[in-house]
């Protein structure tokens, strides 16, 4: 009898697992669809990251970069020596090591001094979501205060302070910051002016701007 319950059992236990437990596995089918459709999503997310956190070749990613590549029109250097210094190299060089007061790689921060004849300059770069850069320049003079949000593409700067920057106004004078993204927003008070010349300085403080998704707006 002992004999016939075994063998019963034996029978069973066969019958079960070739029908297949109560508690479905997927298909090796289905498995390997979904392990190909993550490592592709995966592989499009690396993409995406890595199209964000790089600039596109050829860009300039560093403060001195820009610095570098800046013309003329917005940082006269009284050392240029024109048509005979392609875009002022050397008297950048020269400018560099002789008036730095901060140069900020981490936070991607520049501020050079000033003498009698020269003029000083104050940058601060900000990161857009494609990977570039927007750059900020203040230059200021014992007779002269001037604010500049430019971009650079291909070899060409465009000032567009106007479509990023919210009431940007040459009556304006905007402080840029050393560390973090919040530009402070001051009213240019006129001290002294010519037929050919306005000195001024910073007057009442107006607003904040703080940078976001490759614009600034009014920080409230």
């Amino acid at each position: 009898m002992k004999i016939k319950i075994s063998a019963f059992l034996l029978f069973l236990s066969f019958a079960m697992s070739s029908c297949g437990s109560t508690t479905p596995s997927a298909s090796p089918l289905v498995e390997n669809k979904f392990a190909a459709a993550s490592e592709s999503g995966a592989a499009n997310n690396t993409a995406t990251s890595d199209a964000i956190q790089k600039s596109p070749v050829g860009q300039p990613k560093t403060i001195r970069e820009f610095f570098m590549l800046l013309p003329e029109k917005y940082f006269v250097l009284e050392g240029c020596q024109g048509d005979l210094e392609k875009d002022c190299n050397k008297a950048k060089i020269d400018y560099l090591k002789t008036f730095t007061e901060i140069e900020d790689t981490a936070n991607g921060y520049f501020k050079g001094g000033c003498d009698g004849a020269q003029s000083c300059i104050e940058m601060a770069i900000f990161k857009k979501p494609d990977g570039t850069y927007l750059a900020g320049v203040s230059t200021y003079a014992e007779m002269a205060n001037d604010n500049y949000f430019i971009d650079y593409d291909g070899g060409k700067w465009t000032d567009v302070s106007a479509s990023v920057v919210p009431q940007f106004s040459k009556k304006n004078m905007y402080e840029l910051p050393r560390v973090g993204t919040v530009v402070k927003v001051f009213a240019k008070k006129i001290i002294e002016k010519g037929d050919d010349y306005e000195a001024s300085e910073k007057g009442k403080k107006l607003y904040d701007l703080e940078w976001n998704d490759g614009k600034f707006a009014v920080k409230k």
